[in-house]
């Protein structure tokens, strides 16, 4: 099994880019890389993709959700403690093609 269909298998769950470069022992941005094309991907095929969107704990600031990695700052309030994107791709269904 590749790193990107591991990767995939694992966001059928809410996950941070963070949490999976943890789990499989990779970098951040590796990990984000692949996450980007996964999304592209189940985009393109019609699946679901949910971003909860970064957020600011001191404010309550949403960030974009096209932002899958943790931002530094706020830019309401400058505060750096910050939730982290949960991303969630709906796997693929299995087709029977016999």
């Amino acid at each position: 099994m590749t790193i990107r269909h591991r990767i995939g298998v694992l966001l059928a769950e809410p996950r941070t880019v963070s949490s999976l470069a943890h789990e499989l022992r990779l970098t951040r941005p590796e990990v984000e890389d692949h996450v980007r094309h996964l999304i592209r991907s189940a985009r393109a095929t019609g699946r679901r993709v949910a971003v909860e969107p970064a957020k600011c704990r001191s404010c309550g600031y949403l960030f974009n959700e096209d932002k899958i990695t943790k931002p530094g700052k706020c830019p309401d309030c400058r505060g750096t403690r910050l939730y982290e994107p949960l991303i969630r791709i709906d796997p693929a269904e299995d087709r029977d093609d016999a």
